[in-house]
């Protein structure tokens, strides 16, 4: 390729010398017409000398330049092929390598972490009202699970406390024939719906309770 390149431009570095030697007139007939001559202008021709004729050494002076020149941009393109090719080859590189890395967990990005930080936040809040904490606690923790990959139980809503009526006792259980409140007292079974407390009253069972008034 670069024989051919040097014989291309050893042809038209010759085509040029030949036109070179010549000294170039410029000139104008009476109709105004411009030639281009290298000879001088004739009679009634108006005109003047625009290239004189170079010598030997001022051809091959410039025939080297030209070699220069198309040298050096040969080189330039050349460079910037083989660069092309270098970004190439370490892009494909990069996006193979990318390609063969394990998956990053979600517990390491940037969302987790944020998640993370609104539930220590929420978590920290001393003077929200009980209920409406729980609510807020909840939603930071079904974002940190979703965005983390995590498992965390949502906080769930205390227990009730129901109060007995005044006179009703809780019976837990029964052994032989008597039965047993929540407080340890001991009744005496007399039938499926009857029992005899420790004050000797009758309790009768009214719901889950057994009122012994």
């Amino acid at each position: 390729m670069r024989i051919i390149r040097a014989i291309l431009c050893l042809a038209m570095c010759s085509f040029a010398a030949s036109a070179a030697f010549a000294q170039i007139h410029r000139c104008k007939d009476a109709a105004g017409k411009t030639i281009y001559s290298d000879a001088p202008c004739a009679t009634g021709q108006t005109g003047q000398l625009i290239e004189r004729q170079k010598s030997q050494d001022e051809l091959q002076q410039e025939r080297a330049q030209a070699a220069e020149a198309n040298e050096r941009k040969y080189q330039a393109q050349q460079a910037q092929r083989e660069q092309q090719s270098l970004e190439l080859q370490q892009r494909n590189a990069a996006q193979a390598a990318a390609a063969a890395a394990p998956p990053r967990p979600l517990s390491a990005s940037r969302e987790c972490r944020e998640a993370q930080k609104d539930l220590e936040f929420v978590s920290s809040i001393r003077t929200t009202p009980q209920d409406e904490k729980r609510m807020r606690t909840n939603a930071a923790i079904a974002r940190v699970n979703a965005s983390c990959g995590s498992n965390m139980p949502l906080m769930q809503e205390p227990p009730k406390v129901v109060d007995k009526p005044q006179g009703q006792r809780a019976i837990t259980h029964c052994s032989g024939g008597f039965c047993y409140d929540d407080a340890g007292q001991a009744y005496h079974r007399n039938g499926p719906d009857f029992l005899t407390g420790p004050n000797g009253r009758t309790c009768h069972r009214s719901g889950s309770f057994w009122n012994c008034n």
